[in-house]
């Protein structure tokens, strides 16, 4: 089935500090499929909190999930694998080069600015929301950014992103909460039985699959740091960041520096329940 997009205001997209959509669309859709099954395999290929899983496979009526900014739709297709062929899924983003050229008859795709709200039609409806990985495109009060990352041995290429990084997101008044503030969020919009879970990224280097572990991190780190600056350039850039010439300098870094890197971070996910209507 062919996706379906439904048109909404692009406005926010002038506006927006994300970063991560410069340059071809495809190399940000393989980009963002490796990383969501670099995740998956992280949090043990639960694409939902086992609690919430089972809450939905006791449900009498079918599924309905939304996930906003759901880029190429990779964690929807995933999901909806797992769960009757009634249920009902529909994935939200301003950028629509992202989304996939078809998909399962009970996904839908559609444009919509989550900074605005959202058509009377997508309220109240849905069993679960998912949104994730939106940290570079949220402002101060908005939520929340990346975790501290180490890198063993040190990396000088590693370590000039990270301020790099970190001068943008000022520039730009980026929110610099730590993700484990997300449940302090959840809680604000009203939400109860509100948890969150910590996954450690290096917890797969003590397993059978280590060598390839650190390689598919390697090329994760360095086509998110690519995506990144030339990203972080198109948007103004920051001091001994704003040319073509620095950014491929660094990159030229990066891929020297980053064959056999161990990173070291963490993975955060929380969630919460909207409290049944009286």
């Amino acid at each position: 089935m062919a996706t379906s997009v439904d048109k909404m205001s692009t406005d926010t997209q002038a506006e927006s500090i994300y970063f991560l959509n410069a340059g071809a669309a495809q190399a940000e859709q393989d980009r963002l499929n490796r990383q969501h099954r670099l995740f998956d395999d992280m949090m043990q290929n639960d694409l939902l909190p086992p609690h919430v899983a089972s809450a939905l496979s006791a449900l009498k009526t079918p599924p309905k999930i939304l996930e906003v900014a759901t880029g190429t739709a990779v964690w929807l297709t995933e999901v909806a694998k797992t769960l009757p062929l009634d249920a009902e899924f529909v994935g939200l983003d301003y950028d629509t080069t992202k989304f996939p050229s078809s998909l399962p008859p009970n996904i839908t795709l559609r444009q919509a600015d989550m900074f605005k709200p959202f058509s009377g039609d997508l309220l109240g409806k849905f069993d679960v929301v998912n949104v994730r990985l939106i940290i570079f495109a949220l402002k101060e009060g908005q939520g929340t950014d990346l975790l501290l990352t180490s890198v063993e041995p040190p990396s000088q290429a590693w370590f000039r992103f990270q301020d790099i990084n970190w001068r943008f997101a000022k520039k730009v008044g980026r929110d610099m909460n730590l993700p484990l503030s997300m449940v302090a969020y959840i809680k604000e919009a009203g939400c109860v039985d509100c948890d969150d879970k910590a996954y450690p990224g290096n917890s797969q280097l003590y397993t059978r699959g280590r060598e390839d572990w650190i390689s598919r991190t390697n090329v994760h780190v360095k086509a998110l740091a690519e995506q990144s600056l030339r990203g972080i350039t198109s948007l103004g850039g920051v001091e001994g960041m704003t040319t073509q010439k620095e950014v491929d300098e660094l990159l030229a870094c990066f891929d020297k520096e980053f064959e056999d890197r161990i990173v070291h971070y963490l993975f955060v996910r929380a969630w919460g329940r909207k409290p049944e209507a009286d």
